[in-house]
């Protein structure tokens, strides 16, 4: 498992909107500020507007917010909104999972699936235990 540069990018743009908590900012200030082209701030918050994190408000004087309190935002819904769930293995996907070992599924007594399915609920634990004001 890696944090994709554009989680890491979304890390930083929840974060810098949840220290302008409580106001309308422009996506060119956003990616100014952050150090992220304006395209890939556009796609970003886009993900993250679809995930109800962030939301936009149209017109002229438009721009992106946080669409609930910074305490409640953990660096997990982040991670989920853009890139989706963690999965360190590809027999732990809930969907679509393989093993060649054991084809038929039954990975109960499988000692690696098992624990590294324990190693994937502690990464999971660690990123939902970090809210975003943590980081403000």
């Amino acid at each position: 498992m890696r944090i994709t540069q554009e989680t890491d990018y979304a890390f930083r743009i929840v974060s810098y909107l949840a220290k302008n908590e409580g106001k309308v900012i422009g996506a060119p200030q956003i990616a100014e500020s952050e150090g992220v082209t304006k395209r890939f701030t556009l796609r970003i918050l886009r993900k993250l507007n679809l995930a109800g994190i962030t939301d936009a408000k149209r017109g002229s004087k438009g721009g992106y917010f946080l669409n609930k309190p910074k305490e409640e935002i953990t660096l997990y819904d982040i991670l989920i909104a853009v890139d989706g769930p963690i999965v360190i293995n590809r027999c732990l996907q809930e969907e679509d999972s393989f093993c060649s070992k054991h084809p038929e599924g039954d990975t109960r007594h499988c000692k690696f699936h098992v624990a590294l399915a324990g190693m994937q609920s502690e990464i999971i634990k660690m990123f939902k235990s970090q809210t975003i004001d943590n980081f403000i």
